[in-house]
């Protein structure tokens, strides 16, 4: 059980006179909401008879006295026109019960009887997403099986003082992630759209020009190393870096017959530098 730190006061049981009467503001919205409980979908319900007449020990009947009117509605509540689909459906809904045991006072012993509240829950669980045939209506019982091993697996991690069990944690989310994939695969099903997004990603090439600047003159096409038109003075030598004096030479570079001996590594075939060298 889980622990708190006070005690809960208990309220025993009273009579509908022995209560306080509802408060104004909710009076709107008791009316607002019997509107809406009377437009809802009515489910067929079903009632369990206990008798020695079925392997079972009991069998499934109808609430009221309209048998046949309840076998239809049974069987378009699970998508069939089958009434023994339907029959062994509900059967098989009888399994994911509590099972309650009833005892036989008069031949002694007794019967373990599946739980007439629980069941009716799970057939408007299943009857409430409104299945067009036998294979929805199967998916919407695993839904319901899911969902309540979701509960239980969950109220057992929260009654759990510290959670100490990993292995439980990660069940109970893997339980949730599955009904969230049932739910979609049902509206696939049905033809309605589904809230997952797809994202497209697309992969576009972009050309990339990269502009060298030297002393704000382009350089020569590809050729960054290369000589270029402009960059030599009238003597033939590189210009000098701007500076406070005029008169001071530029830096010396090599003559004429060793630039001759050196090889431009960027020099294409029939170019020719502004001072007649190859």
């Amino acid at each position: 059980m889980r622990l708190v730190d006070r005690p809960v006061p208990l309220r025993r049981l009273r009579k509908a006179d022995q209560k306080p009467p509802m408060p104004a503001i909710l009076e709107p919205l008791a009316k607002s909401a019997r509107k809406r409980h009377a437009k809802r979908h009515a489910h067929p319900g079903v009632a369990i008879e206990i008798e020695k007449v079925t392997e079972h020990g009991y069998r499934l009947a109808s609430p009221h006295s309209d048998t046949e009117a309840w076998q239809a509605m049974v069987c378009d509540a699970l998508g069939t026109r089958s009434e023994a689909t339907a029959l062994t459906f509900l059967y098989g809904l009888t399994k994911l019960c509590e099972q309650n045991w009833h005892p036989d006072d008069k031949n002694g012993g007794g019967e373990w009887v599946p739980d007439e509240c629980e069941l009716n829950m799970i057939l408007n669980m299943v009857s409430g997403i409104k299945p067009k045939n036998e294979m929805q209506a199967a998916l919407a019982a695993q839904m319901v099986a899911v969902h309540m091993m979701a509960m239980k697996v969950s109220a057992k991690c929260l009654t759990t003082y510290q959670c100490a069990d990993s292995r439980m944690l990660a069940v109970a989310s893997k339980l949730a992630r599955t009904f969230a994939i049932q739910t979609e695969t049902l509206a696939k099903l049905q033809g309605r759209r589904t809230t997952r997004q797809k994202i497209t990603v697309r992969y576009e090439k972009h050309e990339h020009k990269h502009v060298h600047m030297h002393r704000g003159v382009e350089e020569n096409g590809r050729q960054p190393h290369a000589a270029m038109e402009g960059r030599l003075g009238s003597h033939g030598r590189l210009a000098a870096l701007p500076g406070s004096d005029e008169d001071a030479e530029p830096v010396p570079v090599a003559s004429r017959k060793r630039k001759a001996r050196l090889q431009d590594a960027r020099r294409s075939a029939g170019h020719r530098s502004a001072d007649g060298g190859c």
